[in-house]
């Protein structure tokens, strides 16, 4: 099956909400879309802050270069809020 790799720069609430959508409906966003969605990198400026959602080891990071820079991502989601 097709990975469509997402990259997330923001994971404060809307962030997380993003992210637990994604997890939540990942059977139903693959069978309609013929693809499975991969969180590949999600960067925000606080790593310590638990936010209820469990990501993949070496996922998180502070630098927005790591989601940008990173050329296996297909789609990069900008949610910084202020």
């Amino acid at each position: 099956m097709n990975e469509i790799k997402v990259g997330l720069i923001g994971f404060g609430t809307v962030g997380a909400g993003v992210v637990k959508i994604l997890q939540k409906n990942s059977k139903l966003i693959e069978k309609r879309m013929g693809a499975k969605v991969v969180l590949k990198r999600v960067a925000d400026l606080d790593l310590e802050t638990d936010r209820g959602v469990k990501l993949r080891p070496g996922i998180l990071t502070r630098q927005t270069e790591d989601v940008i820079g990173d050329p296996d991502i297909d789609i990069i989601i900008e949610l910084i809020g202020g």
